[in-house]
């Protein structure tokens, strides 16, 4: 009996300095609106009043096991062995999964992450502490063979995920997946039915890239959805349309279509240092701006949670490909994104203002928290590419909004990026948006970088947008033609 209350004793004391690493982490942390003692939100205040009682009753059974064995005997005689094993290898499996797809900042914490998975060890530590010795030996050989089938799973999981989704020869957070075709039957305004939509040898929409790779001109177009254009046939494409128009003065030109849906400044400038360095083609061409709106419209779309650009996490996700799907699982069902199917309805619609807009300073950039914070992520850009010897090129953003009578009445329906905190209209977005335009043309011009204002270009005009931002196929052509001539001007001033 001494020899099991000794192990019982250890087994809280696991519990105990995994209590103690929690509450220091909440200790020295401070929530970023802090309502409890000026210093935690109330969810975090509540966390650390329930660790702290955990705390206190583990400290008292260390010191008298005996009642705590005399307590939780009785129940441990109702679980079966089974259970008995799935509580030692359960807890820290599902902890494991939540700490790899909530990248919150409470569990970035070293000392909290390590003490809630020293605690999640807790129900099968106490309970294979208060077996008699046989029960001990028979939960054992039980948890190890689940283990064992387990790990299996795991690696036979591993090899069947590679043979049926090709990895991704970049980082594979981008999802560019070599050689997929998609074939699109889509029911939009402006796009042909029946597309196709494909990637080439390194998940790019366009062609392989040419082998006498040194001798071609080479562009790399960057950018969300609207650079991706993925309802539209890959002919059909903007990116398409300004290789087609470029082989015609150079030949030897090759374009690759690197847009990724939901992707801004900030994912641009990781695409350019973990996509972009490794092929460096001669120019990156930018289509930036509406996917940095989070910030205006604040609410759930100014909350950003990805995996960390580095660290465990992204070793991870990088060697995993049950990983990479349980994460691409968790960005559809959970957060929402949205997914490339066969068939797609067209759900734009102009919903009329019901109530009255906030009103606006005279310069908008009073709205965000840092007002400079999209030209600091278009500097960085700059600065990425030039390190790599790429040559950036940006456009500004053009949507279909634009601030007249009309779109003043119209709600804007920014459900995709979260939504705003209170009505605005499309009018509004607009005026947004030609804030982010008029940064980029000032950073661009301070920088002598050169870039287009594609977004004075393009008419605000149901012809060239199936919804508020997204091309029609005359839409893309339009952008293609105007995009290739400034480029061709560019590169014959430039001497590229």
């Amino acid at each position: 009996m001494n020899a099991d209350r000794n192990t019982l004793r250890y087994a809280l004391v696991v519990v105990f300095v995994s209590l103690m690493l929690m509450l220091f982490s909440l200790l020295t942390s401070q929530s970023s609106g802090g309502e409890i003692l000026g210093r935690w939100s109330i969810s975090v205040a509540l966390l650390f009043f329930v660790l702290l009682t955990l705390l206190v009753i583990t400290g008292i059974q260390i010191v008298q096991p005996a009642r705590f064995n005399k307590f939780i005997h009785p129940i441990l005689f109702r679980i079966s062995d089974f259970a008995s094993a799935l509580l030692t290898i359960l807890p820290p499996i599902v902890l494991f999964v939540i700490w790899f797809l909530f990248p919150v900042p409470l569990l970035q914490r070293r000392s909290f992450v390590i003490g809630v998975f020293m605690f999640s060890f807790s129900p099968g530590l106490i309970t294979f502490a208060l077996f008699e010795k046989a029960r001990k030996k028979t939960v054992m050989v039980g948890t190890l063979l689940m283990l064992f089938s387990l790990t299996a799973g795991i690696v036979l999981g591993e090899i069947v995920l590679r043979a049926v989704m090709p990895m991704s020869i970049f980082n594979p957070r981008f999802g560019l997946r070599p050689h997929q075709i998609t074939m699109l039957e889509v029911d939009l305004p402006g796009v042909t039915p029946g597309g196709i939509l494909s990637t080439n040898m390194w998940g790019f929409r366009g062609e392989d890239p040419p082998e006498q790779w040194d001798e071609f001109l080479t562009i790399v177009t960057v950018g969300g959805s609207t650079t991706a254009n993925y309802y539209l046939d890959d002919a059909l494409t903007w990116s398409s349309i300004i290789q087609s128009r470029l082989r015609e003065v150079h030949p030897m030109t090759w374009v690759g279509n690197g847009g990724i849906p939901r992707h801004s400044a900030d994912t641009h400038s990781l695409f350019v240092r973990e996509v972009l360095s490794q092929i460096k083609p001669d120019v990156a061409l930018f289509l930036v701006g509406v996917n940095d709106m989070g910030p205006f419209l604040r609410g759930s779309a100014g909350i950003v949670e990805r995996l960390p650009d580095s660290g465990i996490r992204q070793d991870l996700f990088a060697r995993s490909m049950i990983l990479q799907l349980m994460y691409k699982l968790k960005k559809i069902y959970v957060d929402g994104a949205p997914v490339v199917t066969r068939s797609v309805d067209p759900t734009f619609q102009e919903v009329p203002m019901l109530a009255e807009e906030a009103v606006l300073p005279d310069d908008l950039h009073d709205l965000l928290d840092e007002p400079e914070y999209y030209q600091r992520r278009i500097r960085r850009i700059i600065q990425e590419c030039r390190s790599f010897g790429i040559t950036p090129v940006f456009m500004t953003q053009p949507i279909l909004y634009e601030d007249n009578d009309h779109w003043r009445d119209i709600r804007e329906g920014s459900q995709w990026l979260g939504g705003a905190e209170s009505p605005m209209s499309a009018a509004t977005f607009s005026l947004m948006l030609d804030v982010l335009n008029k940064d980029l043309i000032d950073v661009c011009t301070l920088e002598g970088i050169a870039v287009l204002d594609l977004a004075s270009e393009i008419p605000h005009n149901r012809d060239y947008f199936y919804d508020s931002m997204h091309m029609t196929e005359a839409g893309a052509e339009l952008v293609g033609e105007i995009a290739s001539d400034f480029l061709i001007e560019l590169f014959e001033r430039e001497e590229l």
